[in-house]
């Protein structure tokens, strides 16, 4: 049985959007990892961040009693 050109053209359509489709997927998911991966990125950098703020108001603090103790 012999393909007319309208069932070829169906079937490279098909062929088109099923390909179309699975990139759309794959550039989605990567798009999302990377995604995360800066959005954990930035929340550790916070986190250290507002570690070593506590860490120098703490010693700011010794400081300041230290000096008005002694004052």
């Amino acid at each position: 049985m012999a393909l007319t050109s309208s069932v070829k053209i169906a079937i490279g359509w098909a062929g088109l959007i099923a390909v179309g489709l699975s990139s759309f997927v794959v550039a989605r998911d990567s798009v999302v990892q990377n995604r995360r991966v800066l959005m954990e990125t930035r929340a550790r950098i916070v986190d250290q961040a507002r570690r070593e703020g506590e860490e120098e108001f703490r010693r700011r603090e010794r400081e300041r009693k230290t000096r008005a103790d002694g004052v």
